[in-house]
């Protein structure tokens, strides 16, 4: 039975092809839905040099595009929450997972390129080292 969806969610990028899936999922389980988006830390050489609150008012402005996303594509009669977190993309996702004890990890992936050859993308890490399903969702030919 799943319960606890995580859903991570890049805001830079407008493929959220991944989201219909994990709503579906989500209607059909009575489960409940946990948006997640992961920031850069900005480096400690250049933070020092930002205003205090800079990442506060990032992780802000981000949770408010978050919950455009969740007005936008989640029916109200599905449970959803947004998060906001900092740092490296999978290492986030995987201790958000643990966090939520999510049942069920729903991402998007891409068309590889050259980088993710070399070092692995996002989702290949998260579905070695995720301690729960991971379904992984790739767009369809025709959204490309």
């Amino acid at each position: 039975m799943i319960k606890t969806i995580l859903v991570p969610v890049d805001l830079e990028h407008q493929a959220r092809h991944h989201l219909g899936a994990a709503v579906r999922i989500a209607n059909s389980e009575q489960a409940a839905l946990h948006l997640l988006t992961v920031l850069d830390a900005p480096p400690v050489r250049v933070s020092q040099y930002l205003p205090s609150r800079y990442q506060q008012s990032l992780s802000d402005e981000t949770r408010t595009q978050l919950e455009t996303v969740v007005s936008q594509m989640v029916p109200g009669f599905v449970p959803a929450g947004v998060w906001v977190r900092f740092g490296s993309v999978y290492r986030e996702i995987l201790a958000a997972a643990a966090e939520l004890k999510a049942d069920l990890i729903v991402m998007g992936s891409h068309d590889p390129g050259p980088v993710d050859y070399l070092l692995g993308s996002n989702a290949a890490h998260v579905v070695r080292h995720a301690h729960c399903s991971v379904f992984i969702v790739r767009p369809s030919s025709d959204a490309a």
